[in-house]
């Protein structure tokens, strides 16, 4: 099973989008663009796929839309045998992003996920079901972009799982999708793990820590200030495509730290470098988890993280923080410390951290939320510049 280029792999994710059309009358038939149709052959009357994003509204009245393709290897092109599934993403993940009571679930390969993200994939998972059924054991490419790349992990993980054959994922401004348990059950279980980043694209941040990545993150763009147009898939702000189309393979992407394991402690008296951009949220995510790892909270707050919405989960980890800076003068240092770099990452300098209380525990870890939230949403909404139905 070849790996996808890079730059055949994001113009399948833009591809995805023309579902929508497809499936709502509006276009006639599946065109791919010539570097798609070198390799796969899409039938409209089959190859579309559609589904329900994830707001609970949309389920509710069942607002059904093309979600994307599924595709078929040409025997000239170097993709012989195998098939290619490309979803699109949506606007309506903006509110299912930023809900903080978005809650989780149990997903394919049995482990936490995102409940919106899988009731989406749900919407999607049987049409899926027939359509391999019929196209046999081949080895199966996933692709996508935005919520996309969540649907093409979730997919991924599933067929792997069901069909027992070679898969590969690829995905672009993906969000993260699940909880340590699922994404390293995705990284060792699949072919290969591709997800192609701009450092800058807020999306990628987003549903925060419990939540994490699957795989290697490959940095198409370093710029570390985070911009909503950054997470556009076409243009050149930077745009995926743009960016992606650069590079032969994805051996010459520069690969991006291994997230969550660096030993981060922040001093109290340096908070004024912090700076609201990719750098510095790596950088307070990894002191965060430096204190529950060594303080021993980490797995009730993971616990409480698998039964609650993002609300729960910061108020939990709100009463930990005062719990951890009275275990000694180190942790209370360390604790001051983080939330005094959160405050000035958020644009509160003026806010002082004399003693770590709840409230101020909490304020500002919710304003940490509320300012990532905006900026997703502000990314996501821009629908007639990223493509987004």
């Amino acid at each position: 099973m070849k790996i996808l280029a890079p730059n055949v792999a994001v113009q399948l994710a833009e591809f995805a989008y023309d579902s929508i059309g497809v499936a709502s009358g509006k276009s006639t038939g599946i065109e791919p663009n010539r570097i798609i149709s070198k390799h796969f052959a899409f039938d409209a009357s089959k190859s579309t796929l559609t589904g329900v994003s994830g707001t609970v509204a949309e389920h509710v009245l069942n607002h059904s839309t093309g979600f994307g393709f599924f595709g078929l290897g040409k025997a000239d092109g170097n993709h012989k045998g195998e098939m290619v599934i490309a979803f699109r993403g949506t606007a309506g993940i903006a509110d299912t992003l930023t809900d903080l009571h978005c809650g989780v679930t149990v997903g394919p390969n049995y482990k936490t996920v995102h409940a919106g993200f899988n009731r989406t994939f749900e919407s999607i998972k049987l049409q899926l079901a027939n359509l391999l059924n019929k196209a046999g054991n081949r080895p199966v490419h996933c692709v996508g972009h935005s919520l996309g790349g969540a649907l093409a992990t979730l997919a991924a993980s599933w067929i792997k799982d069901q069909y027992k054959v070679p898969v590969k994922l690829y995905t672009f401004g993906s969000p993260r999708v699940g909880f340590n348990a699922f994404a390293t059950q995705v990284e060792t279980s699949l072919n290969g793990v591709y997800r192609a980043v701009h450092r800058s694209d807020p999306v990628t941040m987003v549903p925060v820590w419990p939540f994490i990545h699957a795989g290697d993150e490959y940095r198409l763009s370093t710029c570390v200030s985070l911009t909503g147009a950054s997470h556009k898939i076409g243009g050149d702000s930077p745009g995926y495509i743009n960016t992606a189309s650069k590079y032969k393979d994805y051996k010459s992407m520069q690969k991006g730290s291994m997230s969550n394991l660096s030993l981060t402690r922040l001093k109290y008296s340096n908070r004024h470098h912090a700076t609201f951009n990719a750098l510095w949220a790596d950088k307070i995510t990894n002191a965060l988890l430096t204190l529950l790892r060594e303080s021993g909270k980490m797995t009730s707050i993971l616990a409480q993280g698998a039964v609650g919405g993002a609300l729960t989960l910061y108020d939990t980890l709100a009463r930990a923080l005062v719990e951890i800076s009275k275990l000694s003068s180190k942790y209370a240092e360390d604790s001051k410390g983080l939330i005094g770099h959160i405050l000035n990452f958020v644009g509160k300098p003026a806010v002082l951290v004399v003693d770590v209380t709840y409230k101020l525990a909490k304020d500002a870890l919710y304003w940490m939320l509320e300012k990532l939230n905006t900026l997703v949403k502000s990314a996501i909404q821009m629908a007639p510049y990223v493509g987004f139905g």
